[in-house]
């Protein structure tokens, strides 16, 4: 098998090359690590996650998830609850100086998304999110 042909390596690479296009926003302008920006994402579209749920969604490995958390802890961005039911689970939420961190780093990144994708026609990017929704969905089934 050719690696030009590899569906993962393939996949890997454009999700290298496309979350790169950002990266100067959320770690040059805000200090924030990718797995950082990827947990403030997560929060900021749920009311609470575990560091668990936060694993998957990221996906990251649970150290750098803890890693992250920690972090944005120290920043003030979130807070952490104990689980009442299972004192080993913490609930993770954003705190208003969290959301307006939240709020003030998305139009910047949704602005480079938008560049990035300018190249493309209508119709090419109708093709290319319809070919993402595909994949989703086959990948979520298995």
């Amino acid at each position: 098998m050719f690696l030009k042909d590899y569906l993962p390596y393939r996949l890997n690479l454009l999700a290298e090359l496309t979350s790169e296009y950002t990266r100067p926003i959320y770690r040059r302008r805000h200090e924030l690590t990718r797995p950082e920006w990827r947990v403030l994402l997560n929060l900021a579209e749920a009311p609470s996650l575990t560091a668990s749920e936060l694993c998957t969604r990221v996906p990251a490995h649970k150290t750098k998830v803890s890693r992250a958390l920690a972090e944005l802890e120290a920043r003030g961005w979130i807070t952490r609850r104990t689980d009442a039911a299972d004192r080993r689970v913490a609930h993770a939420a954003l705190t208003l100086k969290g959301r307006r961190a939240f709020n003030r780093i998305r139009p910047e990144v949704e602005a480079a998304t938008e560049a990035m994708l300018a190249p493309l026609s209508p119709e090419d990017r109708r093709k290319l999110e319809e070919g993402l929704r595909v994949l989703e969905r086959l990948f979520q089934q298995g």
